[in-house]
């Protein structure tokens, strides 16, 4: 069962990674489409990698969810 989990945290943390690459990628890359005038820029990058971040945000938050009863998280008011 650690395996498991050792596993599942490692997709998560891999998955909180490239979503947040992904995020930043784009919102640069709008950026230096705002400073330079491109529109296709700008709405390019939402196009090309805007499928892909959200399916990675997507499945990070289920591998949080699944986490949670994996690991016994209990709810309180920390």
């Amino acid at each position: 069962m650690n395996t498991v989990k050792s596993l599942i945290m490692a997709l998560f943390k891999a998955g909180v990674v490239l979503f947040l690459a992904l995020g930043v990628v784009v919102v640069l890359a709008q950026a230096v489409g705002l400073v330079t005038g491109n529109p296709g820029l700008v709405s390019g990058a939402v196009s090309m990698l805007g499928m892909a971040m959200t399916v990675a945000a997507g499945v990070t938050g289920l591998l949080g969810f699944l986490m949670s009863y994996l690991f016994h998280w209990q709810t309180g008011e920390d």
